[in-house]
């Protein structure tokens, strides 16, 4: 029965996800009650109500399965309020002299909405809080935004329709399509320089994705104990040199060494993982490779961890519909991988797989804490 619950979760993430994109389909009664308008039938409204930390609803899938994709949206709109007061807490810094020490000092309009300016006491500089991002017209809460909802499971359109329903901003889906794929790109370059631990066991899979109407293989590396996503690679084949290529992604995020690296039976794994991580165990034992082969998820030793993670990797695969260009794909794909290590608690730790892996915890609006950390390391991305 707990199997079923998930599967139909999952299922409805999207759908739910699009009645939040639209605005003007939740309506609050108090902290504790809310209304959500039908999808299917003109008029029907459903009553949501909070008893601790569940919901109920009055359809009749609620009835029949406990979950429905009005509670789940209900959740989904919670949780985007909550990162919007996040949004708002952020204190700007002077981007002359770093000071704090900073007041309002009026309102700049431009094309995507109305930008704060301030005045720096100390310095008596004054600028937009644009910190780290100069050339673009958005705010960067707005760019952090646009990748927090994206990577939550709206699609490109469905993002620019919310900044236009929710924020009354004209935003084009190619912009922030742009966003998505320039900061993602920068995001993981900035966490791929973190310090990060692992434990003696990894776990190493591919899996197929399309782009552009091609397969692809997608390869992942996963930490068994804090399941860090430690490498992720795009290829069009599986031969020996894309299988290494994941590896040595993986060997320069962490100085740990794996004792045990679980693969499938594919015959590129063992000769990539010997040539990576192979060693001499000394004149007695021979040539030392932590390679293992996992026969079957029933086995006592099994990959079943990282066959769970592509689970929900797909799932948000599914909502992007495809890729159109390889180089998109690979820069979106380590956004995903930003936004699965640091943004997201993960359900069984309770924490970030960042935080297991010795990161410090990101307080407030993680992605925005992300993206400015991203432009003061690298000043000269845009």
């Amino acid at each position: 029965m707990e199997s079923e619950k998930m599967n139909t979760w999952k299922d409805q993430q999207t759908p739910a996800l699009a009645i939040v994109a639209r605005g003007d389909q939740i309506a609050p009664n108090n902290n504790h009650s809310f209304t959500v308008k039908s999808q299917s039938k003109s008029g029907l409204i459903y009553q949501i109500q909070k008893h601790g930390k569940g919901y109920t609803c009055t359809c009749e899938h609620y009835q029949q399965t406990q979950t429905c994709i009005h509670v789940i949206a209900v959740k989904f709109r919670i949780d985007l309020q909550q990162s919007n007061k996040d949004i708002m807490q952020n204190k700007p810094t002077c981007d002359y002299c770093k000071s704090y020490n900073v007041v309002m000092n009026g309102k700049r309009n431009n094309k995507s909405g109305i930008i704060n300016r301030y005045l720096c006491k100390d310095c008596g500089h004054r600028f937009t809080d644009n910190q780290g991002f100069q050339k673009k017209r958005a705010e960067p809460e707005k760019i952090a935004l646009a990748l927090d909802l994206y990577y939550r499971g709206l699609s490109i359109r469905k993002v620019a329709e919310h900044f236009q329903q929710v924020h009354n901003l004209d935003i084009s889906h190619m912009t922030v399509y742009r966003w998505i794929e320039q900061y993602s790109q920068l995001a993981s370059e900035w966490m791929n320089k973190q310090e990060i631990h692992t434990s003696e066991r990894w776990h190493f899979d591919e899996t197929k994705v399309n782009v552009d109407g091609k397969q692809r293989w997608l390869w992942n590396i996963l930490d068994s104990r804090s399941r860090y996503l430690l490498a992720i690679h795009v290829s069009e084949n599986r031969s020996i040199q894309n299988t290494r290529i994941p590896l040595k992604k993986a060997k320069q995020v962490t100085k740990d060494k794996p004792r045990e690296i679980l693969t499938d039976g594919m015959m590129s794994y063992p000769k990539a993982i010997i040539k990576e991580f192979g060693h001499s165990g000394g004149s007695r034992t021979g040539y030392f490779s932590p390679h293992i082969r996992v026969p079957s998820i029933k086995a006592r030793v099994s990959n079943n961890r990282i066959e769970r993670f592509h689970g929900s990797e797909k799932e948000r695969i599914k909502v992007m519909r495809g890729f159109d260009k390889d180089d998109g794909c690979k820069n979106i794909m380590e956004g995903f991988r930003v936004h699965y290590n640091l943004i997201r608690n993960h359900q069984t730790l309770g924490v970030t797989p960042g935080e297991m892996a010795g990161l410090p915890k990101i307080e407030g609006f993680r992605w925005l804490e992300i993206l400015k950390k991203s432009v003061i390391e690298t000043p000269n991305h845009l």
